[in-house]
């Protein structure tokens, strides 16, 4: 191994270690992202993406991201602490995607380190306790609280498998995904369970159909469908029943009608929807960047949803906005809404483009192409700078290598055999690295 990739590899390891060191500065900072800022401003200009074109889209809608919060801001007479908090999250978001795409970029086995370091992170979070949520691992199998679970836990054993599934081929890792998406979901974990089953059956159909798998899923995605709300219909019998007790399952027990799952969204994911109400309210610029809910209105109206008791607390509470693209709209109003929506469907159409091109890196590809779609909807609008720049990155850099693979291929004879990019051999980027 050349010195170049041990450096490359502990650049990668040191970003996502260091992104789990935090400190008040203005706002949160973390080591990570310090290091992605400086290695922006030195290489951005002179780097080879920039040449890139889908790079230089990128880097457009990211600007125009970043100067609609600030006229929003600016609109709503933000204070400017506020506003600077604002612009950064769009700014450490940026660097952080070209820190990791500049790497990845250059060597596609850079990715499985990528989750190597995102599963330290993990374990650095777990032993410290810097998550949401303080239980003890037996709490959260005994269904107490499963915050260790969900955010420690589950994340963990996911990264994990992702990394070993490069190096599976066939079909045996996918039911390996589907039993433990199960398992995620009758311990507690929802969410992580269902992305992982829904990983499990889509690279199943993709080495299934092994081509034009995107065809396959339009056609067939009403039975999919009907499957899968058949395998919820028994998970919310067994739960109603009292044979499954694990988890955070109040919700099920609070819904008129548990059978429906946009009920359960409704409950478990109240404050996304409230950020799509409290946008409707200022719908232009929106509230400005960190806005906080003065009248305690929304939380309220939080509380008469799920049929709870609103208790004031002495301090105003932020507005609610669990969601991307519902709490970009809540801090930035209509432009930053639609922006960050362009940013995230560029990424959505090239993750689903991929899925037919079977490689080594297609467990990946299926995560962060599930992992987008639910981010955006259902969390918080800080996965923007966290999350999203790892996944952007590897998108970015499996759909370069796919795009240089098939302009090979057109421009080959049909019997001549191009060795696959997907064995993570190193690619240049035009006239670059």
């Amino acid at each position: 191994m050349g010195s170049s990739k041990i450096l490359h590899i502990i650049l990668i390891l040191a970003f996502e270690i260091g992104t789990s060191l935090r400190f008040e500065l203005v706002g949160v900072l973390t080591l990570g992202w310090i290091l992605a800022l400086v290695y922006t401003c030195l290489f951005l200009w002179r780097s080879p993406l920039l040449k890139e074109k889908n790079f230089r889209t990128i880097s457009l809608i990211y600007f125009a991201m970043i100067v609609f919060q600030i006229m929003a801001d600016f609109m709503v007479d933000n204070t400017l602490t506020n506003g600077m908090k604002g612009a950064a999250v769009g700014i450490v978001s940026y660097a952080n995607l070209f820190f990791l795409s500049s790497l990845i970029c250059k060597n596609q086995k850079l990715t499985i380190w990528l989750f190597l370091g995102m599963a330290l992170e993990c374990l650095i979070k777990g032993v410290t306790g810097d998550y949401e949520g303080e239980d003890l691992a037996e709490e959260a199998m005994e269904g107490e609280n499963a915050s260790f679970l969900k955010f420690v836990l589950a994340p963990l054993l996911t990264y994990l498998m992702l990394c070993l599934s490069s190096f599976i081929r066939g079909t045996k890792a996918t039911y390996i995904f589907m039993y433990f998406g199960v398992f995620l979901v009758l311990a507690g974990a929802r969410s992580s369970g269902l992305t992982a089953f829904l990983i499990g059956v889509t690279v199943w159909i993709v080495r299934f159909k092994k081509k034009n798998v995107t065809a396959f899923i339009r056609t067939y995605s009403l039975p999919i469908l009907a499957v899968l709300y058949g395998v919820y219909a028994i998970y919310v019998t067994k739960v109603i029943s009292g044979e499954l007790t694990t988890g955070n399952n109040q919700q099920l027990a609070k819904s008129d009608n548990p059978y429906n799952p946009l009920e359960i969204i409704k409950y478990s994911r109240t404050d996304a929807w409230m950020g799509l109400v409290a946008w409707a309210d200022k719908p232009l610029w929106g509230h400005g960047s960190w806005p906080t809910d003065e009248t305690h209105k929304y939380h309220i109206m939080m509380a008469e949803i799920t049929g709870n008791k609103y208790v004031p607390r002495k301090e105003a509470p932020l507005v609610p906005g669990h969601s991307v693209i519902f709490g970009k709209a809540v801090c930035g109003g209509v432009f930053s809404m639609i922006s960050v929506t362009m940013l995230i469907m560029f990424f959505v159409r090239r993750q689903y483009k991929l899925l037919n091109h079977d490689s080594r890196y297609t467990f990946i590809n299926a995560y962060c192409l599930f992992s987008t779609i639910w981010h955006s909807l259902f969390s918080p609008l800080g996965h923007i700078r966290d999350d999203f720049p790892q996944m952007f990155a590897v998108t970015l850099a499996l759909w370069l290598a796919y795009s240089k693979e098939s302009q090979q291929q057109t421009a080959l004879p049909r019997k001549s055999h191009p060795q696959s990019p997907s064995r993570g051999k190193r690619y240049a980027l035009p006239n670059g690295q």
